[in-house]
């Protein structure tokens, strides 16, 4: 019950890793208030944390609207009381080569991925800077830190989550003095039901490129959040966490 009393909000929610987040942070005492874009998805989520004793929120948002994101984060926050813990997992990739890459798919990128981040960050921290006291996780991803070697034709959202990485440095300096630690974590390949469409080829593929040979659990990514919102993190900010079997080595 690391997380006894804490009130998070986990934007992307309703996804795969979102959902495991959740379910994580309520197992270790936590409200979860959880933002995202698919409706039946999130209320699921709601359901899950419900059932382990928790109260639980689900609110539909267009992450990338600023402003419907500043409603919702203030629910969000009334309902719970505040918010201790913000875990920005909600994103995604597409896959298109730079030389034929659109506009709107380098934008559409750019604003799933970090733009995104900013609008929830922004609209939550002031709370936390006034309470003198707060925990900030972002997921960003191996790629930020190796490029796209797991995915070719990921260009646009590698930059993005370098982006992600960007902020997560430069915010936790600002923040430091005021209680409020920001972290990330850069998975690589994880063993999402997406994965399971893989051929055999593709598997191996994507294991000859991680030294450990393993694909990353959702479970596992879940616990190093909690871990970085839980007390014994107090002193640990800016850090880029990668959790990729050692391929960004």
């Amino acid at each position: 019950m690391r997380l006894q009393g804490k009130r998070a909000i986990v934007t992307g929610a309703a996804g795969a890793l979102g959902r495991v987040i959740s379910s994580a942070l309520a197992d270790e005492g936590a409200a979860v208030a959880g933002l995202d874009l698919d409706g039946p998805g999130l209320e699921l989520t709601a359901q899950l944390v419900a059932g382990r004793g928790r109260p639980s929120r689900a609110f539909v948002v267009d992450l990338t609207d600023f402003d419907a994101v500043g409603g919702s984060v203030e629910a969000a926050r009334e309902s719970l009381g505040g918010v201790d813990i913000l875990v920005n997992c909600a994103g995604g990739g597409a896959v298109s080569f730079f030389h034929e890459m659109s506009a709107e798919t380098w934008t559409t990128q750019v604003d799933r991925n970090l733009n995104a981040v900013f609008n929830v960050t922004r609209h939550v921290l002031p709370g936390m800077l006034e309470q003198r006291d707060g925990r900030i996780v972002s997921i960003a991803s191996v790629a930020a830190i190796a490029g796209g070697r797991l995915v070719r034709g990921a260009t646009a959202y590698a930059a993005a989550k370098a982006g992600v990485v960007g902020l997560t440095k430069a915010l936790a300096i600002e923040v430091a003095e005021h209680g409020v630690t920001v972290n990330c974590l850069a998975p690589g390949a994880q063993a999402t039901p997406g994965r399971d469409r893989d051929t055999p080829e593709r598997r191996e593929e994507l294991l000859a490129q991680i030294p450990t040979r393993l694909l990353g659990r959702p479970e596992d990514l879940a616990q190093a959040v909690v871990f970085l919102a839980g007390p014994a993190a107090v002193n640990i900010t800016g850090v880029i966490l990668p959790l990729d079997g050692g391929h960004s080595i």
